[in-house]
């Protein structure tokens, strides 16, 4: 039997102890915070979405070079 990448757990009231929380549609959804692998997965999902993201507005980085 495969577990489930990250667990998410829901309920009509807000959690208490959540690492990751949003109410949608008057439910509340959340991560546990004790769930370490879900919360290192979803973690992992997040830089990755991060470093995906193109934004055109963003500047180049600055490399400086020390000159002897």
């Amino acid at each position: 039997m495969l577990l489930p990448l990250v667990r998410i757990q829901s309920e009509t009231s807000a959690p208490g102890d959540a690492f990751a929380a949003i109410k949608y549609r008057d439910w509340w959804y959340w991560i546990d915070d004790r769930d370490y692998r879900s919360k290192g997965i979803f973690t992992f999902l997040m830089v990755i979405m991060t470093l995906s993201e193109k934004d055109e507005k963003a500047p180049a980085p600055v490399v400086t070079i020390p000159a002897s």
